[in-house]
């Protein structure tokens, strides 16, 4: 081996021996016990506090040099330093009060260590509300006139304290409720029953839940009904969005590929005729009957030669050959974005 040779083996070992760390003979030396805490389950409001243990078991003194923390975790206590062979606490607390669901928190905690320069400790759990309304927190029901339809919602108590539910109030023209205990001051049952010869079309309404919960002695439960009537359509509201008009212009091909779609419905029908038309001179409608007789399919098109910049609102009118629905609306909306 050649003398260049050597030099340029000694030099790469060199740059590899340089660029491990490697700690000095009185470097601290941190140990974490335990380095992720789960609280459980706990109520919404509640204060959660944990303390996690640091040791130095080096011969130098360990310094914690900065902390940083996911909100909204706060530091109770941190020390400056743990000296050599002792053991220190570094806590942790945690107010729940503008949380809900699973949190992932952490603290980021700097040292001296040259082998292990950031302890990471992991703080989580899951925050419930003092109740909670399963599965969701509000009654989604459509139903077709003259069928029954029916959804429940349950209201669970995380609170220690048994809940008595006093009162439940709601306009009663469109649907009705009833109300199940399921276990005694602990789970009930609210079952919504859309009314099928009440009023049709759709609407929003509240239940208001009186409870005896200090904290929640209200709970406000939104319900939305859709009550079909035997001649409807879907959408009930035709919406084309914002578009550029420099871009249906450009591309007269493309506005063609922005067409909605527009069903309209005859339940039981089988000889159903519908005609479409609109106040709208920049669409166009192309409709076709399906083949069991009892709908139609209509393509909303933009005529790209007719259309101007601004809103767009007009009316998609429906007549057919029903006698209890003989002319149906459709709204029309929209924004040509002059550009």
């Amino acid at each position: 081996m050649n003398s260049s040779h050597c030099i340029v083996l000694t030099l790469a070992w060199l740059i590899s021996f340089v660029s491990v760390p490697f700690a000095s003979a009185d470097a601290p030396r941190a140990l974490v016990a335990e380095a992720a805490f789960d609280f459980g389950r706990v109520i919404r409001g509640s204060q959660v506090e944990h303390s996690f243990r640091i040791k130095n078991e080096g011969p130098g003194s360990l310094r914690l040099a900065g902390l940083r923390l996911t909100p909204p975790l706060v530091t109770r206590r941190m020390p400056m330093q743990v000296p050599p062979g002792e053991e220190a606490s570094i806590v942790l607390s945690l107010d729940t009060s503008g949380l809900k669901g699973p949190f992932e928190g952490q603290a980021l905690v700097t040292l001296n260590d040259p082998s292990l320069p950031e302890a990471r400790f992991a703080f989580r759990g899951v925050v419930m509300p003092p109740i909670e309304l399963v599965p969701l927190p509000a009654f989604f029901v459509s139903a077709q006139r003259g069928q029954p339809r029916e959804k429940s919602i349950e209201i669970i108590n995380h609170a220690p304290e048994p809940l008595d539910v006093l009162k439940v109030d709601h306009p009663e023209v469109r649907f009705t409720t009833k109300l199940e205990t399921l276990e005694e001051g602990r789970r009930y049952r609210l079952t919504l029953s859309i009314r099928p010869d009440g009023p049709g079309g759709k609407h929003a309404a509240t239940i208001t839940v009186r409870t005896s919960n200090n904290d929640v002695p209200i709970l406000r439960i939104p319900a939305n009904t859709y009550l079909k009537e035997r001649v409807y359509t879907f959408p009930d509201l035709v919406d084309i969005g914002s578009l550029p008009l420099s871009f249906l212009l450009k591309d007269p091909q493309e506005a063609g590929k922005l067409a909605q779609t527009l069903m309209v419905y005859q339940l039981g029908g089988s000889d159903f005729v519908a005609e479409f038309s609109s106040d709208l001179p920049m669409i166009r409608i192309a409709a076709e009957r399906g083949p069991r007789g009892d709908r139609y399919q209509a393509a909303i098109e933009l005529l790209p030669d007719k259309i101007k910049a601004g809103r767009l609102t007009g009316r998609i009118s429906i007549r057919t050959n029903d006698p209890e629905f003989p002319n149906l609306s459709v709204p029309v909306t929209g924004t040509i974005l002059d550009r």
